[in-house]
């Protein structure tokens, strides 16, 4: 690998030999996008080379969420997606290629917890439930 194809935090350590906290949130954005869909950091060139180049060239070409996400994944829950694709978009503020333009990990922290709650409030909320068919209790006659 020449270091033109170095990921992109390796490089920013390699230029200023320091580790920052924006290089640690690109970290944890790549941990996100392994977990979220199911590959290496490393891809072939052919690929990207990395997991963040493979997957902005996939945004980049429209492709439904549900085809990045790892294919292992029972997909089938609309709040599910909903959730990750959120969390995909964390991932991907958190690799953006600017450090400037990254989030502080306490930024980062608080939109997980974000959608975490904004999960939780559709799941109660009565428009995103199906109707109960309430047994009638009432003696037939």
């Amino acid at each position: 690998m020449t270091s033109d194809e170095l990921p992109l935090s390796f490089a920013e350590y390699a230029f200023t030999m320091k580790v920052t906290e924006k290089c640690d949130v690109y970290s944890f954005g790549v941990v996100l996008l392994e977990l979220l869909t199911g590959q290496s950091p490393i891809q072939p060139l052919e690929k990207g080379g990395d997991l963040v180049n493979l997957v902005r060239r996939m945004m980049n070409k429209m492709t439904p969420n549900t085809e990045v996400f790892d294919s292992r994944l029972d997909l089938s829950s609309r709040r599910v997606v909903e959730e990750m694709t959120l969390v995909l978009k964390i991932a991907m503020f958190c690799t953006n290629e600017s450090p400037f333009d990254r989030p502080s990990m306490r930024e980062v922290i608080s939109m997980l917890i974000d959608v975490r709650a904004s999960s939780y409030d559709s799941f109660s909320s009565p428009a995103s439930e199906e109707p109960i068919e309430e047994e009638d209790s009432s003696p037939k006659v």
